[in-house]
């Protein structure tokens, strides 16, 4: 049985359970999940919700992607786990949600998933109460994605201009562009090479459209 506030453990299958919302992971950081389960075992169980009508019984996975992988890692083929009644996109919302508090996310992974929130339908208020942001910093990363500047944010991924400016250029026409610059420079968010890379970038955005 379901249910909605779990306080039992149990043991499932780990062939029957599906990621909804599976995410990469970064080697070292996973390795470090690995030796710690195999040397301290599991010390919070993952969290899944059943699928209706299947036989056998599967279930989507809610919260814990990163221990489910660390247990077929080490070859175990059950794994602890709260059980809790949940819709497909209350899942889904439920695991983009835990992606955002687990950690610090890059600009492309908080894009990704802002992006996946509006498609199903949430306002940039809603978003905003979500993953713990302001609707203005919301609305900053879905103008983004609404003018497809996906070239810009893989630009403030590796850390060639910061997001706020980025969120600045594209909010303006293509000619006020250089002034958004001069303004994160004279604030402090743009520094010496920084400026320049982020200059040549802007030069060569208004060159190709």
């Amino acid at each position: 049985m379901k249910k909605a506030f779990p306080s039992e453990v149990e043991m499932i299958p780990i062939s029957q359970i599906d990621i909804l919302n599976p995410r990469g992971r970064d080697k070292k950081d996973f390795s470090a999940i690995v030796a710690n389960i195999s040397n301290v075992g599991l010390k919070k169980p993952i969290t899944v919700t059943p699928q209706p009508n299947t036989d056998p019984q599967r279930y989507y996975l809610i919260c814990g992607q990163g221990r489910m992988e660390a247990f077929i890692s080490l070859e175990q083929e059950a794994i602890p786990a709260f059980v809790i009644d949940a819709s497909e996109e209350e899942c889904l919302i439920m695991s983009l949600v835990e992606n955002i508090a687990r950690r610090q996310q890059l600009p492309m992974e908080l894009f990704r998933t802002i992006a996946d929130l509006k498609s199903h339908g949430y306002s940039n208020v809603q978003i905003g109460k979500k993953i713990g942001m302001s609707d203005t910093y919301v609305g900053g990363f879905v103008n983004l994605l609404e003018n497809g500047e996906e070239g810009l944010l893989r630009q403030v991924d590796k850390g060639n201009i910061p997001i706020t400016v980025a969120m600045d250029i594209v909010s303006v026409d293509g000619k006020d562009a250089m002034a958004a610059l001069r303004k994160g420079y004279e604030s402090g968010q743009l520094r010496g090479a920084q400026f320049l890379k982020a200059k040549r970038i802007v030069e060569k955005r208004l060159l190709w459209g």
